[in-house]
């Protein structure tokens, strides 16, 4: 059936001079693989569509059982106007696209996360200050995997720890290394069920930020078996931490 997709570039290989398989998240289809021709030439150059995280059309024949589809003319969907020219945005794309390349089973459909994901990326190209921004982008990942944070017995002012096995906040402290300790508990909760707008003003030191990050990673792997190594968290600490 030939249909116009709108997805999400997720991964992107090299195959040849002209050809890229890339893996690109559909709604309606999930993540799937595909061949794309490229054009270096001045009038009809399309590598910068196959950057991570941008928002394509484009025509293919969606079959059931066919796992690798034909990407056929490509566009853009949604243009970006800041995530290419600004260094720390770039870093947090990349960033967001490897984590994304690593838990996203192929062919696996969600339709709530394509709309998160396309809204995130618009909401990350304006951002004013985007420091806390991944740090909110993993907490909403989490709402989709399901496995979001509950608050469960901790008052809202009072000092907390994150069960991290558990996935909510206690007042006493868990007794296995899998948690946060009261500091970065007690700001992660802050961020539990807030939009971007109010996230974006929330104040944090950087040592606490690189807290929050290194412990929200930890709780992707404690949830989800396929999610190795995140090789660009080194950058993202380089950028917003030090």
């Amino acid at each position: 059936m030939i249909d116009i997709a709108q997805g999400i570039v997720i991964h992107v290989i090299k195959y040849s001079d002209k050809k890229l398989i890339i893996k690109v998240l559909c709604k309606r289809y999930g993540l799937k693989s595909g061949m794309v021709y490229i054009s270096k030439s001045q009038k009809s150059n399309n590598q910068h569509l196959f950057q991570p995280l941008r928002i394509i059309d484009f025509q293919s024949d969606f079959q059931e059982l066919n796992r690798f589809i034909s990407i056929k003319t490509p566009s853009l969907s949604m243009p970006l106007h800041n995530i290419a020219t600004d260094p720390a945005k770039t870093a947090m794309v990349l960033f967001m696209n490897e984590v994304l390349a690593k838990t996203i089973a192929d062919d696996y459909v969600n339709d709530s996360l394509f709309m998160y994901l396309k809204n995130s990326i618009a909401l990350l190209d304006d951002a004013i200050d985007a420091r806390n921004f991944h740090l909110w982008w993993l907490m909403e990942i989490t709402r989709h995997y399901g496995f979001y944070p509950q608050k469960d017995e901790a008052e809202h002012n009072s000092p907390c720890f994150f069960d991290m096995l558990a996935g909510s906040f206690t007042h006493t402290r868990p007794n296995h290394p899998n948690h946060l300790d009261q500091e970065p508990a007690t700001h992660l909760r802050q961020l539990i069920n807030l939009e971007w707008p109010q996230a974006q003003v929330i104040q944090l030191h950087s040592s606490i930020r690189a807290e929050l990050l290194n412990g929200l990673i930890t709780y992707l792997k404690l949830h989800l078996d396929n999610l190795r190594e995140i090789k660009s968290l080194d950058v993202l600490h380089a950028v917003f931490h030090e």
